[in-house]
């Protein structure tokens, strides 16, 4: 957990919109739901995630989280990832996986059958990328940021 914290302070230092951290009760409850729908359940190092951040927005990444967030300075609600998911559920377009965030024009989702996290085409739903864990997914999309920081760090 200390190697995702440490990555997203690096993030949120660069910009990146991070909310209050989410409750245990909540993520319980949320837990709860999904196996309800009969939907995956979260990767425990997504809830380390959330127990860090209720969802993050940067760089044309976001990761949702147990609750939607008002953005009334933008005019839209940052969906949580309950709805998101409960929406891919009635269109009927959701596979076994659960959506965690998108960025351009991927999905990011868990795959609990290879438990492996996947970058997933909107479109056609078919993985691009298969990654072991979450911190993974965050890494590579900030990797030239860990980079710069290495580089300032020499000089």
């Amino acid at each position: 957990m200390m190697l995702l914290k440490r990555l997203l302070s690096k993030i949120y230092r660069v910009g990146a919109v991070m909310f209050q951290p989410a409750k245990e009760d909540d993520i319980r409850l949320l837990r709860l739901t999904l196996g309800r729908h009969k939907l995956p359940t979260l990767p425990m190092d997504y809830v380390q995630f959330l127990n860090l951040t209720d969802g993050m927005l940067w760089n044309g990444m976001q990761f949702y989280g147990v609750h939607s967030h008002k953005r009334d300075n933008l005019g839209y609600t940052f969906p949580s990832l309950l709805e998101v998911n409960m929406d891919y559920l009635a269109r009927k377009r959701r596979q076994n996986f659960l959506v965690l965030g998108e960025v351009d024009e991927d999905l990011i989702v868990y795959a609990p059958k290879e438990k492996t996290y996947q970058l997933v085409d909107k479109m056609d739903l078919q993985a691009e990328l298969n990654l072991p864990r979450f911190f993974d997914v965050v890494y590579l999309f900030s990797e030239d940021l860990v980079k710069e920081n290495i580089q300032e760090a020499r000089e």
